[in-house]
């Protein structure tokens, strides 16, 4: 009962938590309360609830991203577990949240919003922040004096509010355990205090402008006060006050401040970000008025954008146009992988498979580890009709990455294009297993042995793996 509740909240609510950098010693008193391996537990159960709502968005060159700065600050603050996992969410409200076992949802919206790079680095931090500080565990172990009662009343004021019933809200919060439930709430506010002070020196040691955090927090409390009724859904889990907008400033008068340029990177995911928020329709007038008026800090960073509003509308070639201007107004680089990707899709995209191929496969060899190309690489060869090279790319990647579950889904598609239904089968059973999708998976393999077939070895192997998964299931419902 209690994991459900935990569950519900953190899934349904997105209870934020915060970074890490010079951490005090709590001691073991979390411990008393959740361990380390049920808080990844809750984190992975509420990860497979929000992938099934499909409001994450399983974009290579996005995740990529999150993770790339997610990592640079997990590395500054030193911190090696959990191992962190950070995700978009296609979402146009301003937000971020963490929960337990290190998985941060990151939504569109805030890197639509950021102004900076620094800014997005600034949440993150703080989000970190709240998993190194094991927030919510303090926070479930301070409920023991009434534990079940305040821990359900606050799982039903959020749920309720975060569907918009503010009186259900409100109703539940009063109604006979107020103040049990206040206690929480005001526990949380310390929380925040405690994400900033180590966010801003995860800021710092990593390189970003640790300015950024106090930046970003006063733009949103001006929006807030322009759109009282609007609220990014940010300050509604993360409240921001006067006092913690003082605290920050009082904290960066103690830092030099240092210029930190913005990356292409970001440039370009934040116009991805957009473009797939507003979609094509409204994308494309949106770009070209920006562009006309010459609207931007960087002019190739608008250019990809209509291109890819000009791809998610499939006005092909519009988007090659739109995208060879953003290739030439860069400045000193010549190419960036995230053109290239755009460039290959767009040629599958006109059917010219065989351009795409060799698009992938050029900027695959510039930009040797950027995942994205090589999926686009593997979709290419597929297209083509190049399965012994899409087969070789396949099992060289798995080398690398035996945990990729997208790289088993191509590899799934890959056979279902020659026919093969049992490794097709097979293939997608693995794809379920690293989404820990334990039913599906169980259903693709049962499916694989149904198929007609004399592969002796084949059939073993897969008779072993259902066999193997069985019994790792029955072992960890025996350990709960």
């Amino acid at each position: 009962m209690k994991q459900k509740i935990i569950a519900l909240l953190i899934a349904a609510c997105g209870i934020t938590p915060l970074h890490a950098g010079e951490m005090p010693d709590f001691g073991d008193i979390s411990q008393q309360g959740l361990s380390t391996q049920q808080e990844r537990e809750i984190g992975e159960n509420a990860m497979r609830q929000i992938r099934r709502s499909g409001a994450m968005i399983e974009d290579p060159e996005i995740v990529a991203y999150l993770n790339q700065v997610g990592y640079r600050l997990t590395d500054a603050a030193e911190i090696s577990q959990p191992q962190f996992t950070f995700f978009p969410l296609l979402d146009a409200s301003v937000n971020a949240f963490a929960m337990p076992g290190g998985f941060v949802g990151v939504h569109t919206g805030l890197l639509v919003q950021a102004q900076h790079e620094s800014e997005v680095a600034s949440v993150l931090a703080h989000e970190i922040a709240h998993v190194s500080q094991r927030h919510i565990a303090r926070l479930i172990d301070g409920t023991k004096s009434s534990p079940w009662i305040s821990l359900a009343s606050i799982a039903v004021a959020l749920l309720a509010s975060q569907a918009g019933r503010g009186d259900a809200a409100v109703a539940a919060i009063a109604a006979g355990t107020g103040v049990a439930v206040q206690r929480q709430l005001d526990f949380t506010y310390s929380f925040e205090q405690e994400a900033d002070r180590i966010g801003m020196q995860t800021l710092k040691k990593s390189g970003y402008d640790p300015s950024a955090m106090v930046v970003f927090f006063e733009r949103l409390q001006k929006h807030n006060r322009l759109y009282e009724n609007n609220a990014p859904d940010f300050l509604r889990t993360h409240p921001v006050t006067f006092k913690r907008i003082s605290d920050a400033q009082a904290r960066l008068g103690e830092i030099k401040f240092k210029a930190v340029p913005d990356s292409l990177e970001f440039l370009f995911i934040r116009e991805k970000s957009r473009a797939m928020q507003m979609g094509g329709r409204d994308g494309v007038p949106y770009y070209q008025g920006i562009i006309q008026e010459k609207r931007y800090a960087n002019e190739s960073a608008q250019h990809y954008g209509l291109a890819y509003s000009y791809y998610l509308l499939q006005q092909y070639d519009q988007a090659w146009q739109s995208l060879q201007v953003a290739k030439t107004s860069l400045s000193k680089t010549k190419n960036h992988p995230m053109l290239a990707f755009l460039a290959g899709n767009i040629q599958l995209g006109q059917g010219k498979n065989a351009q795409a191929v060799q698009t992938m496969s050029d900027a695959a060899q510039a930009f040797p580890g950027n995942r994205a190309l090589l999926y686009g690489l593997i979709d290419a060869y597929i297209a083509s009709g190049q399965f012994a090279e899409a087969r070789l790319s396949l099992n060289d990647a798995l080398e690398f990455y035996p945990s990729d579950a997208w790289l088993y889904q191509r590899r799934a598609k890959m056979y279902a294009k020659q026919g093969d239904l049992m490794r097709q089968y097979q293939s997608q059973g693995e794809y379920y297993v690293r989404l820990q999708e334990y039913t599906a998976a169980f259903e693709q393999f049962e499916l694989a042995l149904k198929q007609p077939g004399n592969d002796f070895y084949l059939l073993s192997a897969i008779e072993a793996r259902l066999n193997q998964l069985r019994q790792e299931q029955q072992d960890a419902r025996k350990k709960k």
